[in-house]
């Protein structure tokens, strides 16, 4: 009998965890403002302490690896004001960061059948003969470089016709 009970308490909470899991919350279309770097001056006499770091630039017609770190950074400030970006806030942040909207491949935020939100949104932009891949999941941002694929696409499946 208690094995019974142990199974039905096991199919219990996996049932409530698929049904939470299905309730992601709805995409936001919010894209940040651009931040200003720093400014401002110490006090005289004042040890100012070690520079910060610059922000990452876009370096146009750069390799993906030399402008992952720009790739990141401005996605990781989306992310920072916007914890579940849509499709069309991913776009607008990276065309207003001056990657190439011809450039840019996204996943739908949505799913096709049920038009529920998705899980994840996959991003990519094309540099050369490599993409920078970005992906927001639960609030979480991944990124990485990867080869054009023999399409001359950087993702497969489904994307976003920006057109």
């Amino acid at each position: 009998m208690g094995s019974v009970k142990n199974w039905l308490t096991i199919a219990m909470v996996v049932a409530v965890s698929a049904s939470l899991a299905a309730c992601a919350p709805e995409r936001d279309n919010t894209v940040p403002m651009p931040v200003p770097t720093h400014s401002g001056s110490a006090s005289p006499g004042a040890d100012p302490g070690p520079e910060p770091e610059p922000d990452p630039t876009l370096l146009p017609g750069g390799s993906a690896l030399a402008n992952r770190d720009y790739f990141d950074f401005v996605n990781q400030r989306l992310l920072s004001v916007n914890s579940n970006p849509s499709h069309d806030a991913v776009v607008q942040n990276l065309v207003a960061a001056g990657f190439a909207k011809a450039d840019l491949e996204v996943t739908p935020d949505k799913t096709s059948e049920l038009r529920r939100p998705s899980d994840s949104i996959e991003f990519a932009v094309r540099a050369g003969e490599n993409c920078l891949i970005g992906q927001f999941e639960a609030s979480n941002y991944y990124s990485t470089v990867g080869p054009v694929l023999s399409g001359g696409l950087c993702l497969i499946g489904k994307t976003v016709d920006l057109n």
